[in-house]
C-alpha cells in the first residue's frame, strides 16, 4: 500500500518545477525541443530521428539512476508502496494532445508519447538498477501503432514494465486522463517479484527511432488519494470488526462465569 504522508501531491507540473531536456540518443544525431508556451499554457515537445538513434524530448523531475544527477529538485512527495492492502490510490491527472507522428520507415519505425515512474525497488543500489512503469499514451512500434498490451524487458540494467494504453491517443486528439497508477505498480512489482519500492523519478516524453513525434501538455499531477471503497480496506475493516466482536463475545462469556 502507499504510505501515508502529511503531503499528498507526489507531482505538480509547472514550468518553474520539472527540468526540460532533448537527448540526441546513442547516435547524438536526433533532433527537438521540450519548451514552455507560456501565452496558451502548455508544454511542447518533439523529437526528429532519422538515423535509428532514439532521440528523446521531455520533462522531468526526481533523483535518477546510474549517477545520472537529480532533475531540477527531488520529488514532492517519495511515496512508498509496500505489497498488502492497499488503501490509498496513486491519481494521475493528465491533459495530452498528440500533434502528429511520422514513421520514416514504416515496417521498422518507433514513436511513442509516454509517462514513466523510476522506482528504488530494495533490492541493487538504486544508481545501479531501478524498475519502470511506463504508460504509453500512445505507441507506433515496428510496422503499427501499438495499444491495450503490457512488455516486460531490461533497458541498460533496469527492469521495466510497459503498459500501451487501449485508450491511446489519435493525431490531432486532445483527451483528459484520471488514471490509478496503483494496479499498473502493483504489476511491476508482482512480475519482478519487488515486495516494497519507493517512487524517486518521474519524467513525461516522446521518443523516435527513424521517426517523428509532437505532443503538447496542458497539465498534469500525481496525488495519493484516500480510497474508502477499496476492496482491501473493506476486507481489513471486517477482519478488525471480527476481531472486537470476538474479544467483546469472550468478555461476556467470562463475566457471567
Amino acid at each position: 500500500m502507499p504510505m501515508a504522508s502529511a503531503n499528498p501531491t507526489v507531482f505538480r507540473l509547472q514550468p518553474d518545477t520539472v527540468e526540460r531536456e532533448t537527448w540526441g540518443g546513442f547516435n547524438g544525431d536526433a533532433v527537438g525541443d521540450s519548451a514552455y508556451d507560456p501565452v496558451n499554457g502548455k508544454f511542447v515537445m518533439w523529437i526528429n530521428d532519422t538515423s535509428g538513434s532514439w532521440g528523446l524530448s521531455k520533462i522531468s523531475r526526481g533523483l535518477m539512476p546510474h549517477d545520472w544527477g537529480t532533475r531540477h529538485a527531488l520529488l514532492d512527495n517519495e511515496v512508498e508502496i509496500k505489497r498488502g492492502y492497499p488503501t490509498y490510490d496513486l491519481i494521475l491527472y493528465i491533459d495530452l494532445k498528440l500533434v502528429n507522428y511520422t514513421a520514416y520507415t514504416p515496417d521498422n519505425s518507433s514513436t511513442n508519447v509516454a509517462i514513466v515512474l523510476f522506482f528504488d525497488g530494495f533490492k541493487d543500489d538504486y544508481q545501479v538498477k531501478c524498475y519502470q512503469t511506463e504508460l504509453q499514451f500512445f505507441s507506433y512500434y515496428g510496422d503499427r501503432v501499438q495499444s491495450n498490451q503490457v512488455w516486460f524487458f531490461e533497458w541498460r540494467n533496469d527492469s521495466v514494465a510497459q503498459f500501451k494504453l487501449a485508450d491511446n491517443l489519435k493525431p490531432g486528439e486532445y483527451k483528459h486522463y484520471n488514471i490509478n497508477l496503483i494496479p499498473y505498480i502493483q504489476q511491476m512489482m508482482d512480475y519482478y517479484h519487488l515486495d516494497h519500492v519507493k517512487l524517486k523519478h518521474i519524467e513525461i516524453f516522446t521518443e523516435a527511432y527513424k521517426g517523428y513525434c509532437e505532443f503538447e501538455v496542458y497539465q498534469a499531477q500525481i496525488n495519493v488519494e484516500h480510497n474508502w471503497a477499496s476492496q482491501h480496506l473493506v476486507k481489513l475493516l471486517i477482519i478488525i470488526l471480527v476481531g472486537v466482536a470476538l474479544c467483546i463475545l469472550a468478555l461476556l462469556i467470562l463475566s457471567r462465569r
